[in-house]
């Protein structure tokens, strides 16, 4: 409390001065009033240092709690960040290889990366050394005229195997802060050139928004020079901003630290800082002080008044109803203590006295929301290890078995970036249900996107997926897909395939999915010699998913798979993905 507060409250009365000679004064026994008075003041002084220290002490488990919580947040959006920049990396590798950039075919290859980006709000180009972009997808489709077309200096932040990351910079072509993920490379015709995946600043500042932090938490990623890349609060305002030379000095000191400092908006608050070794970027959380006090604060407040209550009670009833108004403040420092001594929060809702209730209450309201958050930053945390892990065991398995069938580097290439690209959509779907299951037409029309057109037919009606089906069926379709172009019905202008399904009502209740893949009028179809990754795919799935086969027929293939009908959760309607829309029945 602060001294404006204290003045005015009423306290002890004063002792009363009178006349008298000093030869007497010594002898004079105490008043009966002082005698109370300090009767309670004996009784309740002691009683409130405790509940003091109590409360100091839990005032310091409280703020190591939450720093922890801020150090394990940030530890995260770190992880959140540095997959961002992966797929940025992912993507400049996957283009890097491209038979149209080495040709300088610049219409193929920008072609090429407006398909790898779809749905990315980043953008590629090329530099060539005197400056010039012969490719630009951030401009019109088509558009190639390098006039005007240069990237200014960028300052590095760090490599990532052969690819470099810039520090925040401005971009001369979208006029707007960006990140360049850049990669040296040899055009076939000996010149050299940098192949560069381009994110706007904005990108990071929407990423970090979306990690649903409490509502007064702010998130701010800061690149090599501790310029602001990203912010979760008013990231367009603050993009480009240099840290406070306090937190440059903390943190070239200390990568990994929790402090006391001030936001960007001059906010005071509590600060935990965590580091991408990669790039030199740092993660900062930051919450504002008041909320990080906030409780606790309040919790002694009460404590203040009641104590005011009590000694005021306390000199107008003496020792009756002094013991009576101690009991209760121990009771409630006695279960503090015993929390703080790790046991249980076992707060009373009953001590005998209205104002110690409501102190117990607020402690005990205080300790569930710091176990709550506790609890939550755990659940996200094993969440986001148990998904990456399984992402790249899958991706892992992928990559070695193209390798394993793959007759040339160029195959490889190509079947590796088809099949993680399906991957890729299958998880974007899945993502917009929380991972709670796929609508199949959605699955197989994003799946099957780069052999759209006229030869393609594609129709059903909904059907549920659970997450395993889907991520199966995204890398069978894929496989009949690429199959079909390279040697059946979509090989030739004639041919044509047909993907549809229908659901049955089963006997004993419930119903099945049957998917059949069609293809007519290509070439005539014989089966494989050697069964690469792809068979050997389509294969597994015709054994797990029966009744199901695959024949390679003369008139062309033909593949039906069943499934389980899956129930459970609505899934977004096509033309409505925002909205929830109906469900199986």
């Amino acid at each position: 409390m602060n001294a404006t507060e204290d003045e005015g409250r009423p306290g002890p009365s004063p002792r009363v001065s009178t006349a008298v000679p000093p030869a007497l004064r010594q002898d004079r026994p105490p008043s009966i009033r002082a005698q109370l008075v300090r009767l309670v003041l004996s009784l309740l002084i002691p009683a409130l240092m405790l509940a003091s220290v109590l409360l100091w002490t839990l005032d310091r488990q409280v703020s190591r709690m939450q720093e922890r919580q801020l150090a394990a947040t940030a530890r995260a959006l770190v992880l959140v960040v540095d997959g961002r920049i992966g797929e940025q990396v992912a993507i400049l590798q996957a283009l890097a290889v491209s038979r149209g950039l080495a040709r300088g075919d610049w219409a193929d290859f920008s072609s090429q990366a407006r398909i790898a980006l779809q749905g990315s709000d980043s953008w590629v180009a090329v530099r060539l050394p005197d400056g010039q972009q012969p490719v630009n997808t951030f401009a019109v489709a088509g558009d190639t005229s390098p006039s005007g077309r240069r990237i200014a200096g960028a300052t590095w932040s760090g490599w990532r195997g052969p690819a470099k990351v810039s520090n925040v910079i401005w971009g001369p072509v979208s006029e707007q802060p960006v990140i360049v993920v850049m990669k040296p490379i040899v055009l076939d015709d000996g010149r050299a050139a940098n192949l560069s995946v381009v994110t706007p600043a904005a990108s990071f500042s929407k990423l970090l928004a979306r990690q649903q932090l409490p509502a007064r938490w702010t998130a701010t990623v800061l690149d090599a020079q501790h310029r602001v890349v990203g912010r979760s609060r008013d990231g367009e305002k603050f993009v480009g901003y240099r840290a406070p030379p306090r937190m440059i000095s903390t943190l070239e000191a200390e990568h990994r630290t929790v402090l006391r400092t001030r936001t960007l908006d001059g906010i005071p608050g509590i600060a935990a800082y965590d580091w991408l070794p990669a790039y030199g970027w740092t993660a900062v959380v930051a919450m504002p002080r008041d909320e990080a006090v906030g409780d606790v604060q309040r919790a002694m407040l009460l404590v203040v008044v009641i104590g005011a209550l009590m000694l005021t009670v306390a000199v107008l009833l003496a020792l009756r109803m002094g013991r009576r108004i101690a009991e209760p403040v121990e009771t409630v420092a006695h279960a503090a203590s015993e929390w703080v001594g790790g046991g249980g929060a076992n707060f009373p809702l009953a001590t005998g006295l209205s104002e110690t209730d409501g102190l117990s209450r607020a402690f005990a309201s205080a300790l569930e929301v710091v176990e709550q958050r506790d609890a939550q930053q755990k659940l996200l945390m094993n969440e986001l290890n148990h998904r990456v892990k399984n992402t790249l065991a899958t991706v892992q398995a992928v990559a070695l078995h193209t390798r394993a069938g793959a007759v040339s580097t160029e195959e490889y290439h190509a079947a590796l970036e088809g099949r993680v690209i399906a991957m890729s959509q299958a998880h974007e779907i899945l993502t917009r249900t929380a991972w709670e299951g796929a609508e199949l037409g959605d699955l197989a029309r994003d799946t099957l996107s780069a052999f759209a057109g006229p030869q393609l037919k594609i129709h059903g009606p909904r059907a549920a997926l659970s997450p395993t089906d889907a991520l199966n069926l995204a890398l069978v379709f894929y496989e009949l897909a690429t199959n079909a172009a390279k040697h059946g019905a979509l090989s030739t202008p004639q041919g044509e395939v047909e993907l549809s399904w229908r659901n049955l009502p089963l006997p004993g209740g419930g119903c099945e999915t049957r998917i059949s893949w069609r293809e007519t009028g290509g070439p005539p179809v014989r089966a494989p010699s050697r069964k690469g990754f792809g068979s050997r795919l389509i294969g597994r799935a015709t054994r797990d998913l029966k009744p199901s086969k695959m024949e390679y027929a003369p008139e062309g293939v033909r593949c039906d798979l069943t499934l389980r009908c899956q129930s459970g959760p609505c899934l977004p309607r096509p033309e409505h993905p925002s909205q929830v829309g109906g469900c199986l029945e």
